[in-house]
């Protein structure tokens, strides 16, 4: 339950002042304003969803880690060259990919999902997807963690000079994921269809990114589609810095900051835009 007293103003509208485009500067300051029900959500978001089973915050890295010995286990079967050390290629791969997916599916109607609290009080639209990214984000921090600390205790050689760019691409990550669900979370608003879609787009993602298989190893129409996948890029940058040992490429490095830049332009453009409907349509 989230708890906080709301402004003066109509809390089923935004304030007179607000109805118009918002600066970014404002937007940010109102965000810090309103920062209690931005940590309120992202708590609930944590735990929330296992809040009454036994292992609680640790099924976020249950489920991932089944994943890795399943595919460890059917791919390294059906391989005839089998990727060496690779259930790290796939823990440094999985995780960055979850982030991405579930925010595509459950990020695109984080503002269907949080509609009483959208139509009952105002704060700023935006921290409905800035928590579901950023709770979304921590656990994929701590997933990582888990990996890092089984790839040492391993033996398995890690680059710590490539290690340095870890936070970088970290970051780009984020901005991504946040450009994507503010984008599509509003939209979805206003066409219901979009969240379907996106779930049967997952599917088409999750065979076109290569965390299971080696990118170079790909042929055909599927060493193209993995390309015009924008998961890929960030997959393979994990790839590089933990499994390979090397800074991601220049080729690699400038799509993942393009792609950050566009998402997060084109998704703060567009939820401004829409957000002002959110409550008459919600």
């Amino acid at each position: 339950m989230i708890n906080v007293t709301s402004p003066s103003e109509d809390v089923n509208s935004e304030p007179s002042a607000k109805r118009h485009t918002v600066p970014t500067l404002q937007t940010i300051r109102e965000i810090y304003q309103y920062r209690n029900i931005l940590w309120a959500l992202v708590r609930r978001n944590i735990v929330g969803k296992y809040k009454s089973s036994f292992l609680g915050f640790a099924w976020h890295f249950i489920t991932p880690l089944c994943l890795i010995v399943l595919y460890y286990v059917v791919f390294t079967g059906i391989r005839a060259n089998p990727i060496e050390s690779y259930w790290i290629y796939l823990g440094c791969g999985i995780f960055p990919f979850s982030f991405m997916n579930s925010n595509l599916i459950s990020g695109s109607g984080c503002i269907l999902n949080n509609g009483g609290y959208i139509s009952k009080m105002y704060f700023p639209r935006e921290i409905v997807p800035l928590a579901q990214v950023t709770s979304s984000f921590i656990i994929m921090l701590f997933g990582y963690v888990v990996i890092m600390i089984l790839t040492i205790a391993s033996g398995f050689t890690l680059n710590p000079i490539a290690l340095l760019t870890i936070p970088v691409m970290f970051v780009l990550n984020y901005i991504f994921v946040l450009g994507m669900v503010l984008l599509m979370s509003s939209i979805t608003v206003y066409v219901k269809d979009i969240q379907h879609l996106l779930t049967s787009m997952s599917m088409v993602f999750f065979f076109t990114t290569p965390m299971f298989y080696l990118a170079s190893e790909t042929t055909g129409i599927l060493s193209k589609l993995i390309w015009v996948n924008p998961f890929t890029y960030f997959v393979e940058a994990y790839h590089s810095i933990v499994y390979f040992g090397t800074m991601p490429s220049i080729e690699i490095t400038v799509a993942c900051t393009i792609l950050a830049a566009v998402f997060l332009v084109v998704g703060a453009i567009v939820f401004k835009r829409l957000k002002r409907g959110f409550v008459e349509r919600l």
